[in-house]
């Protein structure tokens, strides 16, 4: 073996991030019960089993093969063609050299390209810790003779991991944890260290963690959006779709800018973001509409009570709707799923409808305000065209209102409701790259959407 070789893992997303495991290595797979470090292997193995990889699984259990198996295939992924030689666990811990030959003997049999032993840390559990040092060194030995890809899947707490000597050993460490939030449980992954990897992108991914999910349908990990490198940004102008609001932007807005509409309830942000998407569909643009509050046919029954009709785009494969309850998603796994609708569909324009509600789901301020930017970034990055709107407490007048994310924006629009005179007005406040007009407008909510008062100035 002259040279280390990029394979795949088989676990969605960890590709993405580490592009692909080296081989030959020994990656510690390390966490305490429940995170899903048996899952992540089994799918590593099927994977391995189903490109055509010689894959050996090693259960340290007190469970039969077969009843492990019955477990097993409640997984959906699971293939049963890879070798699986359970080793009891209870002689195991007695018994730690007998083990050792037994390990070598089942590698030498079946002479894998791939291997997990799960879990590793039982072995020379009798040992003491001089003892145990040079019984991992001479199993460290007997799987570098085999030039393979191995995990060693650890009942570790992280705090444990420094004065292993597994993971001294070890050419990588990915850590998972349970951390329990608020009302729901987040699976993190971190990557303590990985050999082998592109040294430019080593500190970027050993300082990060990144959530995970498990399901029967496998493991999942969600990469962080990333804006995409070398990116020529269009600045060419977009109609808003809204009559005489494209004026104030001098013509229209960039076609890369992030526009902010905020207001308090009643003031027709909903209406202007449809509007705003209609204009792109009409115009063949595909478009997503994100939403936090509404389902789609409660999004699709108030676009159709104007006369627009989005069924027919949907039918067409122009627009795509992405609805979620803020307090059931995970953020990452939200912007995976939005990224995958961008880069599969030629989005040119996206309105996320009510962010003010992901509040529930990132309560911590500087969290959320990290969702947007990463948000806003990576669409600037495809050229995409994105409406957000938000909710403000009345003020005395437009231009008052106090907004977390302005700053994040392009473009900021505030909408307001005079109680006073029974009016509406908007104005512009923010709009990066463009003189805007900073003039107050009138605009009224008719049957058929958002209209300007071009008679109206203050």
């Amino acid at each position: 073996m002259d040279k280390l070789k990029h394979i795949p893992c088989g676990i969605k997303g960890l590709d993405t991030i580490l592009g692909g495991m080296m081989s030959p290595s020994t990656i510690l797979v390390a966490g305490t019960a429940g995170v899903g470090k048996t899952i992540m292997s089994l799918q590593m193995l099927s994977n391995a089993s189903r490109q055509g990889e010689k894959a050996l699984y090693i259960p340290i259990s007190t469970e039969s093969a077969g009843k492990l198996k019955i477990y097993n295939s409640t997984l959906d992924f699971f293939e049963d063609s890879f070798e699986m030689h359970p080793i009891n666990r209870q002689l195991a811990e007695k018994d730690p050299l007998t083990t050792l030959i037994e390990i070598g003997n089942i590698i030498e049999s079946v002479k894998p390209d791939r291997l997990v032993i799960d879990p590793v840390t039982p072995l020379g559990f009798g040992f003491i810790e001089q003892e145990k040092r040079r019984f991992f060194y001479t199993l460290d030995s007997m799987l570098q003779e085999r030039h393979m890809l191995t995990f060693l899947v650890g009942e570790l707490l992280k705090s444990e991991l420094h004065n292993s000597v597994i993971s001294h050993l070890s050419d990588g460490i990915i850590y998972l944890t349970r951390e329990e939030r608020n009302l729901r449980a987040d699976h993190h992954m971190e990557f303590i260290k990985m050999r082998g990897i592109d040294p430019g992108k080593r500190s970027h991914i050993t300082s990060r963690k990144y959530l995970y999910d498990i399901s029967s349908t496998g493991f999942t990990v969600y990469p962080h959006l990333k804006p995409r490198k070398e990116i020529l940004i269009d600045d060419t102008r977009v109609e808003t779709g809204i009559p005489g609001l494209d004026s104030m932007f001098e013509g229209g807005l960039p076609r890369y800018n992030s526009l902010l509409v905020a207001g308090t309830p009643g003031t027709g942000k909903k209406i202007f973001g449809l509007q705003f998407l209609l204009h792109g569909l009409e115009n063949n643009e595909p478009g997503i509409l994100v939403s936090f509050e509404d389902t789609p046919h409660q999004m699709l029954l108030d676009a159709k009570r104007m006369g627009w009709d989005l069924n027919r785009y949907i039918d067409d494969g122009l627009l795509h709707i992405i609805c979620d309850n803020p307090c059931e998603i995970y953020p990452a796994e939200h912007a995976s799923r939005i990224r995958d609708v961008i880069e599969t569909k030629n989005i040119k324009r996206i309105f996320f409808d009510g962010t003010n509600h992901l509040e529930l789901s990132m309560p911590d301020k500087l969290e959320l305000r990290e969702y947007i930017h990463s948000m806003t970034n990576y669409l600037k990055s495809h050229n995409i065209t994105s409406l957000f709107t938000t909710d403000t407490t009345p003020a005395e007048w437009p231009g008052h209102e106090r907004l977390d994310s302005a700053s994040i924006m392009d473009s900021v629009l505030l909408l307001h409701n005079s109680r006073a005179r029974d009016r509406r007005y908007m104005c512009v406040t923010k709009s990066r790259g463009t003189r805007h007009k900073r003039s107050v407008k009138e605009y009224a909510i008719t049957e058929s959407g958002i209209k300007l008062r071009m008679d109206t100035l203050i």
